[in-house]
């Protein structure tokens, strides 16, 4: 391969959040129409976005008072911080990877 190919296969590879041999991988499977799960999974994780990360960061801390105000049997709050995690949570859930 040359360097030149070599440094367009890891820059694609790396906008894909995947090292260059997943990136090939990946490409060779599509090509042939193969699925295989073991390869499918040999790639880097990708990254999830800062305002996802922010999200779920900011539910977690709201079930967290929800935890809190449930000990106090604080049923206003408990119920109030149930609303704020599902209201974070849903919109990351339910939306669709881009195409």
């Amino acid at each position: 391969m040359s360097g030149e190919l070599s440094e367009a296969v890891a820059a694609a590879a790396r906008r894909d959040g995947q090292t260059a041999g997943a990136y090939v991988r990946r490409m060779l499977l599509d090509h042939v129409g193969m699925h295989s799960p073991q390869d499918a999974r040999s790639g880097r994780p990708v990254r999830k976005p800062d305002e996802d990360r922010a999200a779920i960061a900011s539910a977690i801390r709201a079930l967290g008072s929800l935890s809190a105000a449930l000990s106090v049997r604080d049923e206003a709050a408990a119920q109030d911080r149930l609303h704020e995690a599902r209201s974070l949570l849903i919109p990351l859930v339910v939306r669709r990877p881009p195409e």
